[in-house]
């Protein structure tokens, strides 16, 4: 009875020290692969952004992503564009500010496939309140432009759609599209402020 259990624990000791030696193998694989990476030590993240990218950009670490943290290219989207290089006025952008947050009140609702708990019509108590309430400041305020210059508004401001390609369904030529893209975003932003009486 005594030789079964010793060549069982036997055969498991060489086991385990055969485990433990092929995890120390790759441990010092992994080690010289690192090294010749030249990727940095455990104790240092990683960067986010490549030295290229970093040089000819302005990126920012953005920590609104929860746990994760991101770099956050400043200059990346055309309103931000605009508004470093002095292109949009004050009341254009407290006009965009204030669209942006109807959007992200439309956008933080549970994303169900039918809510059956909320009306049509949006009466008192039904759904989220404040939901209903930026869809129908949404509804009023895009009911007055035209469809084509909303469009390009919406795409430009909510979706960081770049200019060209929105004002190119508007304009023949890249350089005039961006153009319009601009005078377009800039024309409604006034024309927001001016309705909703916006103070910023």
């Amino acid at each position: 009875m005594g030789r079964p259990n010793k060549a069982i624990e036997a055969l498991a000791a060489s086991v385990a020290e055969r485990k433990q030696r092929e995890r120390r193998e790759r441990e010092a694989r992994g080690r010289l692969a690192n090294l010749k990476r030249g990727t940095a030590p455990q104790g240092q993240p990683e960067a986010l952004v490549n030295e290229f990218a970093a040089r000819h950009g302005d990126y920012a670490r953005d920590s609104r992503a929860g746990k994760s943290s991101i770099m956050r290219n400043r200059g990346g989207t055309a309103i931000d564009r605009w508004q470093a290089n002095g292109l949009l006025s004050e009341t254009q952008l407290a006009s965009i500010a204030h669209m942006q947050r109807l959007w992200q009140i439309v956008d933080a609702g549970p994303r169900l496939v039918a809510n059956l708990e909320r009306t049509v019509f949006g009466c008192p108590g039904d759904g989220n309140f404040a939901e209903i309430e930026a869809r129908d400041d949404i509804n009023r305020i895009s009911s007055g432009f035209p469809a084509p210059y909303w469009n390009v508004f919406e795409n430009v401001v909510r979706f960081d759609e770049p200019a060209g390609a929105a004002g190119s369904r508007l304009s023949n030529f890249s350089r005039s599209a961006a153009e319009a893209a601009r005078l377009i975003v800039c024309l409604i932003a006034d024309t927001i402020y001016l309705r909703e009486r916006l103070s910023y």
